[in-house]
């Protein structure tokens, strides 16, 4: 028998290369727009509840018996250190056993609010007189640099702008 020419190639064309090119693309695509959609919604604008109240340093001392001994951007940017010394501790009961009271983060420049892990909201706080109360908050976008003013927010209640170290 004689073999026959043909203009076929001998083996058909792989078309997975194609396919995994084409995958592998939409994947990229699908991260990017991930990280895109969550860049936008840390940058939202923070808008407080209205019928939100400033109140002092002195004030959140002598009615809800905290006091903010120190707000510092730790973990090379990455996270905001804030520490509130329970001065009374019945009086700061009276503020954080509600849920919708857990502090909050607001940055007074880009209006940015930043929020404490579900963790960290979910333990259980101990009321002591002379206690201490330990928060770290994701500094999403880096959004609180030194030098930064940050507003701290117990549900309806904000305190004054604080700098942060």
């Amino acid at each position: 028998m004689q073999a026959v020419k043909s203009d076929r190639p001998t083996a058909p064309v792989k078309t997975t290369n194609k396919f995994i090119f084409v995958a592998i693309i939409l994947v990229i695509l699908l991260v990017v727009g991930i990280y895109i959609n969550n860049a936008y919604r840390v940058l939202q604008p923070a808008s407080l509840p209205q019928g939100t109240v400033t109140i002092s340093q002195g004030v959140l001392e002598e009615k809800y018996g905290l006091r903010v001994n120190l707000v510092a951007v730790t973990a090379a940017g990455g996270m905001v250190d804030v520490r509130l010394k329970m001065l009374d501790g019945e009086k700061a009961k009276n503020l954080l056993q509600d849920k919708k009271n857990f502090p909050t983060l607001s940055v007074v420049d880009s209006k940015v609010t930043l929020k404490a892990s579900e963790d960290t909201g979910s333990q259980e706080i101990k009321f002591e007189n002379n206690g201490g109360l330990y928060l770290l908050f994701p500094n999403n976008g880096n959004a609180v640099k030194p030098g930064s003013k940050v507003v701290l927010v117990f549900g309806d209640i904000q305190l004054e702008p604080v700098v942060a170290k």
